[in-house]
C-alpha cells in the first residue's frame, strides 16, 4: 500500500541546489589539481531549449551587505533576465501559440530540466576557464575573473573561487551561479566543507523551471549531509514582480531529508504585499514519503455553508497503515470532523474507512450529519478473491451539502455488498457468492418500492469451446431474496430463485459474412417464504413450488459488403430469428427484474427482461442494416444503422400479468442509430424509436464540441414517450453546457438541464474560472434539485448556492467542486479540463 503526497516543490528546489553547489566545488577541487584542464577561452553556457536567449553571468559588481529579498528591484532585475514574456517568446518562435498557455510567461534556465548529470560528478569531464589562475599544493588555489567549470548537466560561475591547501574547504564569491537540471541559483557567496558536505549560501536566489518558482533566502546552511536550513526564506510560484499575487516567507526553515520532513517557523502567507495567515510552527513532508504532519489546507466558501476550511493532518501510524484526519471549519453549520484509514494486511488484502462526522449541524434542523464507507479488497491466491463495500449515510442531502470525497456517490440506494470470486482455476468456470444490501436515503420511497436484498447469491457460469467455432455452457442463478416490509405498504414477498441456462452454439465468421445458431435451455424454480404465498393468493399452509423450463432457439447471421476508394465504407446487412414456446408465468413472484429499454442492440436479442424472473416467449425475427465510413487513417466518421423486429406470434409473458397488456403488435416500429465524428472536434450521436403506429417512444440526441485549446460545447435532449407495456414513463429534458476561454487564463462554465414536460429548470451553474501557474479561483452559482427531489411537489423548493474555490498554485488549496460537477454532467469535460490545465 503506498499513501501519496505531492512534493513540496519550493524543498525539493533547495535541496537540489545544495546537493548542486556540493557536486560542482567537489569536482572543482579534483580539476584544479591538474593545470592541464585549465583553458584560457572562456566556457559558453548551454542556451535554452525552448528560445534563443543567452544565458550568461552577471558582471555588474554585487551590492554592498549583499542581496536584498526577492520581491526588491535588484530582486526583479536578476529574474528578468531568466523569465520570459508571451512576446518575447512571439518573437523568438512566431509559429508559438503560448500567449494561450496556463502561465503568462515562463521560467529559461542555462541548463534544461531535461539534461541530466552524471550520477558520480568525479566520473565526469569538466571545463574550467577563468583570467587567471594559480595553484599552490601548499597553500591556498585560486580561479580570478570570470570563473566557469562546466560539465555535463553542470555549471558553476563565479568572480573567484579559491581551495585551501587541504583541498577540504571551498570559498566561492561574485555572484555564484550555479545551475543543473533546470535549477539555477545566484548567491553572494559560497563558503563549502567538501568532506563533510556542510556550509553556507549567502544571500541566494533561486529558479525552479519545471515547477516554474522562485524563491530567495538571506541564507542556506547545509548543517549536515542531509539536513538544510533556511533563514528568511521566501517562494512563489507567480510572476516576478515586486508585488507578487502571492508569497510565502518565513524566518527559518529546516530540511531533512533523513526524515522526509520539514519544519518552518515564524512563517506568513501573503497575498499581494498584505500578511494574511500567520503559521508560527509548521511539520510537513518534503518528498514522498509517508511521515506524520499536516498536509496542505482546503478552504472555499458557499452560501449555505459560509466560509469553509479544511486542515488535513496524516498519521504514519504503521508501515501497513495510516490515517488522515482533518477537522473542517463550516461558518454556517458547525465544525465537522472527517477522517480516513489505510490499511493493508500480509494475508488478508487490502482496504480503507472513511466518514465524516457534523454534530448539530446548524444549517440542517441542527441534526447530526454522518456518514461512513469501508471497502476492502482480498486476493486470497491466484484463483480466489474477495471484496467488500459498505456504506452507510445520514441523510439525502448529505453529499450535497458536505461531500467532500470523489469516493462517494450520490446514489438514492446505497450499496452494501460483500462477494467471493473463483476464476482462473478450473478452465472455463467463473463463480461469485454474494451477500448484498441497501440504504434507501429518501425516506418517502415505500419498502414495497425498495430493492431486495441479496442474502445470498450464487452464480456459477461454465464456458467451454472456442470463439470461432463449436461453444457451449452452463449458467446457474441461485440467490434468496429478502425485503423486509415495515411500513405496512404490503406484505413481504421474499424466496429463493434458481435459474439455469444450458446452451450450445456454433461460431462461423469470415470477413465477409457470419452465421451463429444457437440452442439453449433455460429453467426457474422458485420457493416462496409465507408473505409471499399469502401475497400471491395461496394458503400459507401450502407449500408453494414454482417451476417452468423453456427451450430457446436463435439464429443471428449477417453479411459485409466493403467498396474501397478516397474513403473505406461498408455495408453490413443483418438478420436475426429467435423462437422459445410460451410457458405460463403469472404466478411467479418477481424479485429483481426489469423491461428492456428499446434499442437498436436490442432487436437481435431474445431477451425483453433484464434479471431471471421471467423465461420469455419468442417468435419474431429482426432485420437491420448498418452502413460505416472510415477516413484515410482509419477514423470511423459516420455510421447510421436502421433496424426492425417482426413477430410471428404474440408475446403473452409479462412481469405484473394484472397491470401488463399482452404485446399483439406484428411488428416493431423502426429503430435508428446514427453517429458521427465530423471533425477531429465535433462529434454527433442520435437514436430513436417509432413503435408499431408510427409514433415516437424514444430519442435522444447529443452533440459535442471540443478543441484543443480548452473550448467545450455539449447540446442534448432526449425524448421518452409514456408507454405501460414497457413500464416507461413520460420524460423530455434538454442539456445544454458550455466551456469557454474570454481572455488569458479566465474561462466561463455552465451547465442547464431543463425539463420540458414539467416546464422546469432543474439545474442551472455559472461559473468563473481563472487558473495559472500562480494561483486559481473559481466563483459559480448554482441553483438545482437533487436526484432525489420531486421538482413538481409544490413544497419543494429548489436549493441555491454560491461558491468560491481559491488555490495558490505549488502550495495546494481546494480540490475543485465546480470541475467536478462539470465531469460529472458534461460528456468530455475530464479530457478538456486536463487540456486546459496542461497546457
Amino acid at each position: 500500500m503506498t499513501h501519496q503526497f505531492k512534493k513540496n516543490t519550493l524543498f525539493k528546489a533547495v535541496i537540489g541546489l545544495m546537493s548542486l553547489g556540493a557536486f560542482q566545488i567537489a569536482y572543482a577541487e579534483n580539476s584544479n589539481a591538474n593545470v592541464d584542464n585549465v583553458e584560457s577561452s572562456q566556457a559558453t553556457t548551454a542556451d535554452s531549449k525552448v528560445v534563443s536567449k543567452e544565458i550568461h553571468l552577471d558582471k555588474t559588481p554585487s551590492k554592498s551587505g549583499g542581496l536584498t529579498p526577492a520581491n526588491s528591484q535588484e530582486a526583479q532585475d536578476f529574474y528578468r533576465q531568466y523569465y520570459l514574456t508571451p512576446s518575447e517568446i512571439a518573437e523568438s518562435n512566431p509559429k508559438d501559440t503560448y500567449k494561450d498557455q496556463l502561465c503568462s510567461g515562463m521560467w529559461v534556465t542555462p541548463i534544461g530540466t531535461d539534461e541530466q548529470a552524471p550520477s558520480d560528478p568525479t566520473q565526469a569531464t569538466a571545463t574550467i576557464s577563468a583570467e587567471s589562475a594559480y595553484y599552490n599544493p601548499n597553500g591556498t588555489s585560486v580561479l580570478e575573473g570570470d570563473v566557469q567549470i562546466d560539465q555535463q548537466g553542470r555549471s558553476i560561475r563565479a568572480e573567484r573561487l579559491e581551495l585551501d591547501e587541504t583541498q577540504t574547504y571551498a570559498k566561492a564569491q561574485g555572484k555564484v551561479q550555479l545551475a543543473q537540471g533546470g535549477i539555477f541559483s545566484q548567491s553572494d557567496e559560497i563558503v563549502y566543507n567538501l568532506k563533510t558536505q556542510q556550509g553556507d549560501l549567502k544571500d541566494s536566489y533561486f529558479i525552479s523551471e519545471a515547477q516554474q518558482a522562485h524563491g530567495y533566502a538571506s541564507e542556506i546552511r547545509r548543517t549536515a549531509p542531509d539536513v538544510v536550513i533556511l533563514d528568511h526564506a521566501s517562494y512563489s510560484t507567480c510572476t516576478p514582480s515586486t508585488s507578487p499575487a502571492w508569497h510565502i516567507q518565513a524566518k527559518s526553515i529546516e530540511l531533512n531529508q533523513t526524515t522526509g520532513r520539514g519544519v518552518t517557523k515564524d512563517a506568513r502567507l501573503y497575498i499581494k504585499n498584505t500578511p494574511v495567515l500567520p503559521v508560527p510552527y509548521f511539520n510537513f513532508p518534503i518528498d514522498d514519503r509517508r511521515t506524520t504532519g499536516f498536509l496542505v489546507p482546503s478552504f472555499g466558501y458557499t452560501n449555505d455553508g459560509g466560509l469553509q476550511l479544511g486542515v488535513p493532518y496524516y498519521l504514519n501510524l504503521a508501515p501497513n497503515y495510516d490515517m488522515t484526519v482533518t477537522p473542517r471549519y463550516l461558518n454556517g453549520r458547525g465544525i465537522m470532523a472527517e477522517g480516513e484509514f489505510n490499511y493493508l494486511t500480509e494475508d488478508y488484502g487490502f482496504g480503507k474507512i472513511w466518514g465524516g462526522y457534523l454534530p448539530q449541524d446548524r444549517g440542517y434542523d441542527d441534526q447530526d450529519r454522518k456518514d461512513l464507507h469501508w471497502e476492502h479488497f482480498w486476493k486470497i491466491n491466484d484463483q480466489w478473491n474477495s471484496a467488500i463495500d459498505y456504506n452507510y449515510v445520514s441523510d439525502e442531502d448529505y453529499f450535497t451539502d458536505l461531500g467532500n470525497s470523489p469516493d462517494s456517490e450520490d446514489l438514492v440506494h446505497q450499496e452494501r455488498t460483500w462477494v467471493l470470486n473463483y476464476a482462473n482455476g478450473i478452465p472455463g468456470i467463473t463463480a461469485q457468492l454474494k451477500v448484498q444490501d441497501f440504504q434507501t436515503l429518501d425516506e418517502s420511497i415505500d419498502d414495497v418500492d425498495r430493492p431486495y436484498a441479496r442474502l445470498p447469491q450464487f452464480i456459477f457460469h461454465y464456458a467451454g469451446g472456442k470463439y470461432d467455432g463449436l461453444e457451449y455452457g452452463f449458467y446457474n442463478d441461485t440467490a434468496y431474496f429478502k425485503k423486509s416490509i415495515d411500513d405496512g405498504s404490503a406484505l413481504e414477498s421474499s424466496g429463493t430463485r434458481i435459474y439455469n441456462q444450458l446452451y450450445s452454439r456454433y461460431n462461423f465468421r469470415t470477413p465477409s459474412a457470419f452465421v451463429i445458431p444457437e440452442i439453449s435451455v433455460r429453467s426457474i424454480n422458485t420457493f416462496f417464504d409465507r408473505d409471499s404465498k399469502v401475497d400471491l393468493g395461496f394458503d400459507e399452509n401450502e407449500s408453494v413450488e414454482k417451476s417452468v423450463a423453456v427451450p430457446q432457439f436463435t439464429l443471428d447471421t449477417g453479411l459485409v459488403f466493403e467498396k474501397q476508394g478516397k474513403f473505406l465504407q461498408s455495408l453490413s446487412p443483418r438478420l436475426f430469428y429467435a423462437y422459445s414456446p410460451y410457458q405460463a408465468q403469472d404466478g411467479y413472484p418477481n424479485f429483481d427484474s426489469t423491461q428492456a429499454s428499446v434499442s437498436y442492440d436490442r432487436l437481435f436479442s431474445p431477451y425483453r427482461f433484464y434479471g431471471h424472473d421471467r423465461l420469455e416467449d419468442n417468435h419474431f425475427a429482426s432485420l437491420g442494416l448498418t452502413y460505416r465510413l472510415y477516413d484515410t487513417i482509419g477514423l470511423e466518421r459516420l455510421r447510421a444503422s436502421i433496424g426492425q423486429s417482426f413477430y410471428f406470434a404474440d408475446r403473452k409473458v409479462r412481469l405484473d400479468a394484472e397491470n401488463d397488456p399482452i404485446a399483439t403488435d406484428d411488428y416493431s416500429g423502426p429503430v435508428m442509430t446514427f453517429s458521427s465524428q465530423l471533425s477531429n472536434n465535433i462529434h454527433v450521436t442520435s437514436n430513436t424509436a417509432f413503435d408499431a403506429d408510427g409514433e415516437n417512444t424514444f430519442s435522444n440526441l447529443s452533440l459535442n464540441y471540443a478543441d484543443d485549446v480548452g473550448q467545450l460545447y455539449h447540446l442534448g435532449y432526449v425524448y421518452r414517450n409514456d408507454l405501460a407495456e414497457l413500464r416507461q414513463q413520460a420524460y423530455q429534458q434538454v442539456v445544454g453546457s458550455f466551456v469557454q476561454p474570454i481572455h488569458n487564463n479566465w474561462r466561463l462554465m455552465g451547465h442547464v438541464q431543463y425539463d420540458i414536460d414539467n416546464d422546469l429548470t432543474r439545474e442551472i451553474l455559472l461559473g468563473l474560472n481563472y487558473e495559472s501557474c500562480c494561483w486559481g479561483v473559481s466563483v459559480y452559482a448554482r441553483r438545482y434539485y437533487n436526484d432525489l427531489d420531486d421538482p413538481t411537489d409544490e413544497n419543494t423548493s429548489a436549493k441555491k448556492a454560491i461558491m468560491a474555490e481559491f488555490s495558490l498554485k505549488g502550495l495546494g488549496g481546494l480540490s475543485g467542486k465546480l470541475a467536478s460537477l462539470l465531469e460529472d454532467r458534461v460528456i468530455g469535460f475530464d479530457h478538456v479540463n486536463q487540456t486546459w490545465t496542461q497546457r
